[in-house]
């Protein structure tokens, strides 16, 4: 009786430590709509928002904060702390071994975006150094590009998503490297037309994923994950899909 009472001890002491592990996690996203953005009140929401709240939920947590920042700025942190959550970030072979996951959150193209009137289809890499292509720095688009032997005498670099799309609307730049739904998503909160624009090349396809520092404990990364796979399989993730990506059946 007493070597039960002692083991049922330790069993909570081991689940309040692992709480406090996940509760000390910094939370981090950008603008990338549907899956991460700022509501009228300027609160975090958006697909992956949401599902994150889910997994709260299933892992016994209270609600965390969680900061907006631009890309480039989320993604330093991520790789300089040790606690940071770094959402939703495209999971690449260089990317692997620099950070620890929990996915998917959703599986995304990654394209070029053009405007229709140019009628710009490429069916190389190479086709694409004779165009200026807007980009936001530090992004997996960026790096699908620099893979592909573009330089900076190609891109044009952007802090925001709202500033790269602006950049191709514009005539600035002739395309537009992004996550496919994000970048439409993007055109359409800039009250764009959507039919103005067009797919002009298919850069790769990925998986959206929650990134952690790799400091963070593989049983927190096991914990988190098994709470992923719970809510994504729950009838309410279904109903999320519904609410927040409704652009990908007309696109």
């Amino acid at each position: 009786m007493r070597t039960w009472h002692l083991s049922h001890i330790l069993l909570l002491l081991w689940a309040s430590f692992a709480r406090a592990d996940l509760d000390k996690l910094e939370y981090c996203t950008e603008i990338s709509p549907p899956f991460n953005f700022s509501d009228a009140q300027g609160q975090p929401t958006g697909l992956a928002v949401e599902l994150l709240q889910m997994i709260w939920q299933y892992s016994d947590l209270s609600p965390q904060p969680i900061r907006i920042l631009p890309w480039a700025r989320g993604y330093k942190e991520l790789s300089s702390k040790h606690n940071v959550v770094l959402f939703a970030t495209a999971r690449t072979p260089e990317r692997e071994a620099l950070f620890k996951w929990a996915c998917p959150i959703d599986n995304s193209d990654f394209v070029l975006l053009g405007r229709a009137a140019d009628k710009l289809t490429l069916v190389s890499a190479e086709q694409m150094k004779q165009y200026k292509i807007a980009v936001v720095r530090s992004t997996v688009s960026s790096q699908l590009l620099q893979e592909r032997g573009l330089d900076e005498s190609n891109l044009v670099e952007a802090n925001r998503l709202s500033q790269a799309a602006k950049m191709l609307a514009s005539g600035r730049t002739h395309l537009f490297a992004t996550n496919k739904l994000v970048g439409y998503q993007t055109l359409k909160d800039l009250n764009m037309d959507l039919n103005d624009f067009n797919v002009a090349f298919v850069l790769d396809s990925k998986p959206l994923c929650y990134a952690f520092s790799r400091q963070v404990p593989d049983r927190d990364i096991s914990r988190f994950q098994q709470a992923l796979d719970r809510a994504r399989a729950s009838p309410q993730f279904s109903q999320l899909q519904a609410k927040y990506l409704p652009l990908r059946q007309s696109l």
